[in-house]
């Protein structure tokens, strides 16, 4: 495997090389963006970027706006964590992201995720994706997560809710869409609903306060950023079924049935049926969790409340569904509580 290593400072890419040699890899090094560009190839595997400034940002893109290297990835390593940098990173094109400073194990595992990323084999025409994968991708949502769920059960919990409801919606007139596939993908794809407040400033996401509008404004942006963020893995599997389902319900689980949600202001059909399922979950598990804004409701005030905005905020069919499975939806909070 043939690794491009890019750093302007000379000590942190011999290191780099140094690491990554060591664990067998073929490596070619850069010091600039024109001679990162120069020595590009289509032989080269991976590409890793270590970052102090801009240029490594500009580097990613450059490499990344030659279509003979579009499908290569970029891992950037950063000296600032920082979630407008993270974010920045992914819309130059970077596959990946590693803050600095670094154990070498880091550099070399985020280097095998990416390279068994790359070497997917193609299975009638639908790009698979293994759990170690699975893994990697969730990584980003765990972190987005981690800023207002210190317990870490939210994720486990929307993806019970999310399969419980769609296992019961087989039954009305949703039967002929939602299948086997469907159920397994609204699994994976679930707890990747908010990876995009990676992207949204600490000061907004951890306010205990109620945001003000521009704050809000800012916070409904996260919406777009995961959509974008999966939308670059998406076209990396070619279009794999479950990553183009959390793309739709990365961006439009804020929909509202009588079009007053948000980014797109979308109504009854015209939102993703899987994203429908999940604005159910989430709003229930938002309302038995305590937050310094609002109380932790009871089961019964909350299933109360989702009732009430049947056909105004939810799907009237999927409320219905709800009220069969209701005391299911008790039971997983009972087992994964806050």
């Amino acid at each position: 495997m043939k690794i491009l290593v890019v750093d302007n400072n000379a000590t942190n890419l011999k290191i780099l090389s140094m690491i990554l040699s060591k664990d067998g890899y073929e490596t070619k090094t850069a010091d600039s963006l024109e001679s990162a560009i120069d020595k590009m190839s289509t032989l080269i595997d991976l590409v890793v970027i270590d970052t102090t400034d801009e240029s490594g940002y500009e580097t990613c893109k450059a490499i990344k706006d030659i279509d003979d290297y579009k499908n290569i990835p970029i891992i950037l390593i950063s000296r600032d964590s920082k979630t407008d940098d993270i974010v920045k990173a992914f819309a130059a094109g970077a596959s990946d992201y590693i803050s600095a400073p670094f154990k070498p194990a880091d550099v070399v595992n985020h280097v095998k995720a990416q390279l068994q990323l790359k070497n997917i084999e193609d299975d009638s025409e639908v790009h698979k994706i293994t759990d170690s994968q699975i893994e990697h991708i969730f990584s980003l949502a765990k972190s987005a997560q981690s800023k207002d769920d210190d317990s870490g059960k939210h994720l486990e919990r929307i993806k019970r809710y999310c399969v419980t409801l769609a296992k019961e919606l087989t039954k009305p007139v949703y039967k002929q869409n939602i299948t086997k596939d469907f159920i397994k993908n609204i699994e994976l794809a679930s707890p990747l609903h908010d990876i995009g407040k990676v992207g949204i400033s600490d000061e907004i996401v951890l306010k205990p306060d109620k945001l003000t509008d521009e704050e809000f404004e800012q916070m409904k942006q996260h919406t777009i950023i995961g959509y974008q963020m999966l939308k670059d893995v998406y076209e990396q599997f070619n279009g794999n079924e479950f990553i183009k389902m959390a793309m739709n319900i990365a961006k439009f689980h804020h929909e509202r049935y009588d079009g007053l949600g948000y980014p797109e202001g979308l109504k009854k059909s015209e939102i993703p049926l899987e994203a429908r399922i999940m604005a159910v979950a989430d709003v229930y598990d938002a309302l038995r969790c305590q937050k310094p804004y609002h109380d932790s409701l009871s089961h019964e005030k909350s299933f109360e409340v989702i009732k009430g905005g049947r056909e105004l905020q939810f799907d009237y069919l999927i409320v219905k569904a709800l009220k069969k499975v209701h005391h299911e939806f008790e039971k997983i909070w009972d087992e994964l509580p806050d």
